[in-house]
């Protein structure tokens, strides 16, 4: 049996669950080894929901097989094309050249996931930040100051702490991102073959 939520109760549910959001005390979040953490899970979460994203849409519009053989495919013709130019091997970087526009199709391809992966990264990204992060540590004394979309992400009180120096909300989600994606894109097998 399928259940169908109305869009009253979808209202509803939306509602009760900033009710909620509102009725918990998150300030402690924001003391910083707990907003370390807490930052920690946030990232990681949404370099997974991101790498799933991206599994799921490479599944759907090329198929795993296909791009594993056009990424080693791709990665080989770099090497090749790299290799004939340091030698200077005109024969071979003329050979190359008759293989780029398949190269160039192979690209294209993969171009299309690529990009709606990262349109619904970006919209992911803004509204985690935007409605939920930067209200609550703004709102727990962290610098809001500057009319950009960040706010006061680049300054104010740090989340993390090394030897003498602090470090912002925005510079370690990047740089906890970036690990976790490192990570995810090992676990899910969607590294680029070397």
């Amino acid at each position: 049996m399928k259940t169908v939520i109305n869009e009253e109760e979808g209202y509803a549910y939306i509602i009760m669950c900033i009710e909620w959001m509102n009725m918990v005390d998150l300030s402690l979040l924001t003391v910083v080894p707990y907003a370390t953490v807490f930052l920690i899970a946030v990232s990681f979460i949404l370099t997974t929901v991101n790498q799933l994203i991206s599994r799921a849409l490479i599944s759907h519009f090329i198929g795993w097989d296909k791009y594993r053989i056009m990424r080693k495919e791709m990665s080989e013709y770099q090497k090749a094309n790299m290799a004939a130019v340091r030698a200077g091997d005109t024969k071979q970087i003329e050979k190359l050249k008759k293989r780029k526009s398949q190269i160039d199709a192979m690209s294209a391809q993969q171009m299309k996931p690529n990009m709606i992966n990262m349109v619904i990264s970006l919209v992911l990204f803004m509204v985690i930040w935007r409605v939920f992060l930067l209200p609550m540590f703004t709102s727990a004394g962290y610098s809001s100051s500057g009319s950009t979309f960040f706010g006061g992400m680049f300054g104010g009180a740090p989340v993390a702490f090394l030897p003498g120096n602090g470090l912002p909300l925005f510079i370690l989600y990047s740089c906890f991102s970036f690990f976790f994606s490192i990570i995810m894109q090992r676990v899910l097998g969607s590294l680029p073959i070397e």
